[in-house]
């Protein structure tokens, strides 16, 4: 077996260990069913010659009902064994769905940013549904075709010698040349599987883009990006499926070769004499059996192929590796935590660097507000803070402990950050706001909520805390939901704050409320405010002005405010806000 077989085997064998007690228990009632498979043309036999022969009527009422018992445990197995197949398939498959999330989730934002979401749905379900009937039959399957194999040729041997052989040919042949040609159609599988990727990431980015897609006009152009992709699809899928019936066909020819072989000798000998009618029947119909097991094994083969092509892809996908790796520290100093950035430089790209040698230092308790025209680094200073990118070269010190130290739990329990998106999920007001956290009381949640202004809101819903939120948060307003990244952040009580214009989405009265609320409860927290509007910098103690990646200035902000010859005094002076977006 060739090593990467071996690989894919032993990984195979991680997933279905959990559950080989259903596997034995599977098999167990595979091998019944292939052995009463095995007695029913053997009872018609004996039916047959008992009435050629002569028999009375008790003997063949006798073998009539033995033939529906058979017949009705048979069916009973066969129930069994698919209930018991899709438990073993789900069982160990949802295994490997959670893996590759978990896995997912864990990568880092340079792998994120060229992956849409629906390209990783289908990586993370589509590639394991194929994967599924691999998990469930695969092993029981060939296993159980090769016994039944087995024990209709070893019975065929002591039926008829030459017959057996035929039979035996052919079955050596098609299993031979479904062992060589196993792996015909893996690599257009796995392209099949690829193009199907691409149309689900197509798809999810046009939906999630809806609003831009409608109101320029666009619908033609995605119907015909969709129609494209649906033929790259149909094409690669088409090719897949011709490789993978390969097997299938084959059989079929060699079957009908050795039917035909074998009628004519069992007719033969029963024109001879050497074959009773019921003898010549178990012989047609241990041939017709002879094809299931075979057909069973191409199926195998085909959901093999299509399994294994699954595998390779999330293999690949579990091979990833996060260039954000884990340090060794869990503490950090308690109460408000310091911020040191030393010579940083960090670049998305080769090509454009977004910070360049960024250096400056904010001790514990202290408000920085920041500012720059889009594209300055602003955001890209509160990414690296928090580790969803590695900086090429510097060091972020947190309370005085470099950040690459640290344990990401660690650092994302002391440091929080609101952003402009955000992201609301399919549950209840107290999910949203404690992000299923189910040890945060509900008095506390009701406290800072009152503080944000948004306790008022959740009085006026019909079940308070409990009342169910959609997906999206279609129900609540851009501020509402501005409010309750707040309060996500706050009632996790920070050592360090980071908000990403905390208060643009909300209107003149309601911001008044919640610079409030901000002052309130950053007062027992070290503070990050990236502005947009200088209006929400009047309570900061310093002032960072950045542009293209580097600082153009950084001090106190009342310092900065009376040397008219400061970034910052000139734009108070001169009204521009229009100059930070």
């Amino acid at each position: 077996m060739p090593k990467q077989e071996k690989l894919s085997m032993s990984w195979l064998l991680r997933y279905l260990k959990p559950v080989k007690g259903r596997l034995t228990i599977l098999l167990i009632l595979l091998l019944s069913s292939t052995g009463l498979q095995l007695i029913h043309p053997q009872i018609i036999q004996r039916f047959i010659d008992s009435a050629v022969g002569g028999d009375g009527m008790p003997i063949l009422l006798r073998l009539a009902g033995l033939f529906l018992i058979v017949a009705v445990v048979n069916q009973l197995i066969t129930v069994a064994v698919s209930y018991l197949g899709n438990d073993v398939s789900w069982r160990a498959t949802n295994r490997l769905r959670g893996d590759l999330l978990r896995h997912c989730l864990k990568l880092d934002m340079r792998f994120h940013n060229v992956k849409t979401p629906g390209e990783m749905i289908e990586r993370v379900d589509g590639d394991v549904t194929n994967i599924s009937n691999f998990f469930a039959m695969f092993i029981v399957q060939v296993i159980g075709s090769f016994v039944l194999l087995a024990g209709i040729l070893g019975f065929m041997f002591t039926v008829n010698v030459p017959i057996a052989l035929v039979m035996t040919v052919f079955t050596l042949a098609a299993v031979l040349f479904m062992m060589f040609i196993r792996n015909l159609g893996v690599q257009s599988s796995k392209s099949e599987r690829e193009a199907s990727a691409s149309l689900f990431g197509l798809i999810e980015e046009r939906i999630a883009g809806i609003e831009d897609v409608q109101a320029n006009g666009h619908v033609p152009y995605v119907m015909n990006r969709f129609h494209r992709l649906m033929r790259t699809v149909f094409l690669r899928g088409r090719k897949a499926w011709m490789l993978r019936v390969v097997p299938w066909n084959t059989t079929v020819v060699l079957f009908a070769l050795s039917v035909t072989a074998v009628l004519l000798l069992g007719v033969h000998n029963y024109i001879i004499g050497e074959l009773t009618l019921g003898t010549l029947f178990l012989i047609y119909q241990y041939t017709q059996m002879l094809n299931d097991p075979i057909e069973m094994l191409g199926d195998q083969v085909q959901e093999f192929q299509k399994a294994k092509s699954g595998m390779l892809r999330s293999r690949e996908l579990l091979a990833n590796r996060s260039e954000i790796v884990d340090g060794e520290l869990d503490e950090l100093p308690e109460g408000p935590l310091g911020l040191e950035f030393e010579g940083v430089h960090f670049r998305y790209n080769e090509d454009k660097p977004v910070l360049q040698d960024v250096t400056f230092a904010v001790k514990p308790g202290e408000r920085l507000g920041i500012i720059g025209r889009t594209g300055s680094g602003k955001s890209s200073l509160s990414r690296v803070l928090l580790r969803l990118y590695n900086i090429d070269r510097g060091v972020i010190r947190v309370g005085g402990t470099d950040i690459t130290k640290l344990k990401l739990p660690a650092l994302y329990k002391r440091v929080g950050m609101v952003t402009q998106d955000v992201q609301l999920f399919d549950g209840t007001l107290r999910d949203n706001l404690t992000l299923f956290n189910s040890d945060i009381p509900d008095a506390y949640i009701l406290e800072t909520t009152e503080q944000l202004g948004l306790r008022h809101w959740i009085d006026e819903q019909p079940e308070g805390l409990d009342t169910h939120l959609a997906a999206g948060g279609a129900s609540l307003s851009a501020g509402e939901a501005q409010l309750f990244a707040l309060t996500r952040v706050f009632l996790t009580q920070p050592s360090l704050v980071i908000l990403d214009e905390p208060s643009s989405r909300l209107d003149a009265a309601t911001e008044s409320v919640l610079q409030e609320a901000v002052e309130r409860l950053m007062s027992q927290c070290t503070g990050i405010v990236i502005a947009h509007r200088l209006a929400t910098l009047e309570q900061v103690d310093k002032i960072m002005v950045l542009g293209d990646g580097r600082i153009l200035e950084f001090g106190d902000r009342k310092a900065l405010a009376n040397n008219p010859d400061s970034h910052y005094a000139r734009l108070l002076a001169s009204g521009r806000e229009e100059e930070l977006a």
